[in-house]
């Protein structure tokens, strides 16, 4: 199977930041990479939401989050890269949480949330900031969503 460009290109990434398979012993947060960017080329559903009951396909989270994006009170949308091993298998590596940076509200923050069939937003990272990401400005604040 020959890998894509996208994909290749996300590899780098994930590893230029340093990825190591999460363990809590060194408090190393995982990397983050563009949503645009994760989900380019990706046809994996196993790669984010894997739990969720009827998963509704990667597609789904593709352009959900695309649509997120494209609001002008959001400036950023990154996926966390939280474990590698399906890469080996062919696979892409798998996603644990969204983040997005945006000046909206919390109720409109929560209703995309709720929209991506995740168990709600919380503030801030939940494993501690990334060595990489775009810093909030005044109005601005990160918001992380996860599947559980």
């Amino acid at each position: 199977m020959e890998e894509s460009k996208q994909r290749a290109a996300l590899l780098r990434e994930i590893f230029a930041q340093g990825f190591r398979t999460p363990d809590w012993r060194h408090k190393e947060p995982p990397p983050v990479v563009p949503a645009e960017m994760f989900f380019a080329d990706n046809d994996d559903n196993e790669c984010i939401a894997a739990n969720l009951d009827n998963h509704p396909g990667v597609g789904f989270f593709r352009t959900r989050l695309a649509d997120i994006a494209a609001k002008p009170d959001v400036a950023a949308v990154l996926v966390n890269i939280y474990d590698m091993d399906p890469v080996i298998y062919g696979g892409w590596p798998y996603v644990e949480n969204v983040h997005i940076l945006t000046s909206a509200a919390e109720d409109v923050v929560q209703d995309w949330a709720a929209e991506l069939r995740s168990d709600g937003a919380g503030e801030g990272w939940p494993y501690g900031a990334p060595r990489v990401y775009p810093q909030a400005t005044e109005g601005q604040r990160w918001w992380w969503l996860s599947w559980d």
